[in-house]
């Protein structure tokens, strides 16, 4: 699926991501206009973490996507842990 595509898509979508340094990847999904850090909390994929965790999700170009929609990057986003 090309960038731009999903104008008006209202289904879910999947991304990819992992803790920086760790190669473990894990699946977060949501609307298309959800931010990365609320599909995050929403399939929130570790328990020895706590969820209120608060987090910076970048991308691997190193661009902050922590509160831009999950349409708007594709590929891997890690995960960095601030508190």
């Amino acid at each position: 699926m090309r960038r731009g595509s999903l104008k008006g898509y209202r289904g879910s979508i999947n991304r990819v991501v992992k803790i920086k340094g760790e190669r473990m990847e894990y699946f977060i999904s949501g609307t298309p206009d959800m931010t990365f850090e609320d599909a995050l909390h929403d399939n929130w994929p570790w328990e020895d973490r706590d969820k209120k965790t608060k987090v910076r999700i970048v991308s691997k170009e190193g661009d902050d996507v922590t509160k831009k929609p999950l349409s708007s990057h594709e590929g891997t986003v890690l995960v960095e842990f601030l508190s």
